[in-house]
C-alpha cells in the first residue's frame, strides 16, 4: 500500500538515516492504514538535520506521495534539528486515541518514559524545530505517521 507512495530520491539511497526513515514510514503506513489520512493531508517540505550523524534529508510531501531527498532541498516549510536518538524517539511517542497528539496514560510507564525523554530532549536543546505557523499542522501529522503508536 505505502510502497508506491513513498520514494527515495537517487542520492538519498546513500543516506542511512533517510533509508531508515523510509522503512519506518512505509512499515507504519502498511501496519496502520488509518494513518494514510494524515499522510495524504501533508503538503509540505520538512527538512531533518541529524547533527551528531552529520546528515540531512528533506521529506517532500504532496499529492498523497512522499519523496525523501538527501540533504536540504530548496527552502523547507519546517526543519527539525537534533541528535539521532531524539529524532528517532519521535517514533516512540505515545499518542492519544482521540486527537492523535503526544500523550501518555498515567499508568503506562513505558509511554511516560518515552514522552519524558522527548520533552527532556527539547528542554535540553537536543531537538529544535523551526517552522512557519502554516506548517504546524504538517509537523503534527508527521509526528502521527512517524509514531509506531496510534
Amino acid at each position: 500500500m505505502a510502497l508506491d507512495r513513498i520514494a527515495l530520491a537517487p542520492l538519498a539511497e546513500e543516506n542511512g538515516f533517510a533509508v531508515m526513515l523510509f522503512d519506518l514510514l512505509r512499515q507504519n503506513l502498511d501496519a496502520k492504514p488509518h494513518k494514510l489520512k494524515d499522510f495524504d493531508a501533508i503538503t509540505a517540505n520538512v527538512a531533518i538535520v541529524v547533527e551528531d550523524a552529520d546528515v540531512a534529508l528533506t521529506l517532500c510531501f504532496g499529492g498523497g506521495r512522499l519523496t525523501i531527498r538527501n540533504g536540504i532541498a530548496g527552502v523547507p516549510d519546517a526543519t527539525i534539528r537534533g541528535d539521532a536518538d531524539s529524532i528517532i524517539g519521535m517514533s516512540n511517542l505515545p499518542l492519544s486515541r482521540r486527537l492523535g497528539v503526544p500523550w501518555a496514560h498515567p499508568r503506562d510507564e513505558t509511554s511516560i518514559s518515552a514522552l519524558r525523554g522527548f520533552v527532556a530532549a527539547i528542554r535540553q536543546g537536543r531537538v529544535h524545530t523551526h517552522t512557519t505557523f502554516a506548517a504546524i499542522p504538517a509537523l503534527a501529522r508527521l509526528t502521527r505517521i512517524m509514531s509506531v503508536h496510534g
